[in-house]
């Protein structure tokens, strides 16, 4: 099985990288934003791309505040509904979630700790799943 690392750089900018099981990229994929020239020399001329799953796994240490996560899950309605955990408009969250490209429904996933922490800071009610998805919630910064 491929393991998958999602890259949230302070700009905004998402990046995607796959490895096979030996630790070599398989895959690179920009999900947000763009590369800027400075992103380009750092990754491609500096010798800076991970092409190794070991290089990646420093980059929170070696560079911060960048984020690396292991995003290797099950990207299905199900998933989402058990950990969203607001059982209610099932059904009319189950058609906004497949609406969702594979990107947003892995920045749903990646906000979802964040929003839950806010909320529980904030006293403010948890908006329905069908709400948050249709809201484009999962795009807010706090």
């Amino acid at each position: 099985m491929n393991r998958t690392y999602t890259v949230k750089i302070r700009s905004g900018e998402i990046w995607k990288f796959k490895y096979n099981l030996k630790g070599v990229l398989i895959h690179f994929e920009v999900m947000e934003g763009d590369l800027t020239d400075k992103q380009e020399t750092f990754l491609y001329h500096k010798g800076k791309f991970p092409w190794k799953e070991a290089h990646l796994k420093d980059w929170e240490k070696l560079y911060p505040p960048t984020t690396v996560e292991m995003t290797d899950f099950d990207l299905s309605f199900e998933n989402i509904w058990k950990q969203y955990n607001l059982k209610v408009k099932k059904e009319n969250s189950e058609k906004a979630w497949n609406k969702l490209s594979d990107q947003d429904k892995i920045k749903c996933f990646l906000r979802l700790k964040k929003y839950n922490a806010n909320l529980a800071t904030n006293g403010q009610a948890k908006a329905h799943l069908v709400t948050w998805i249709n809201q484009k919630r999962y795009n807010d910064e706090d």
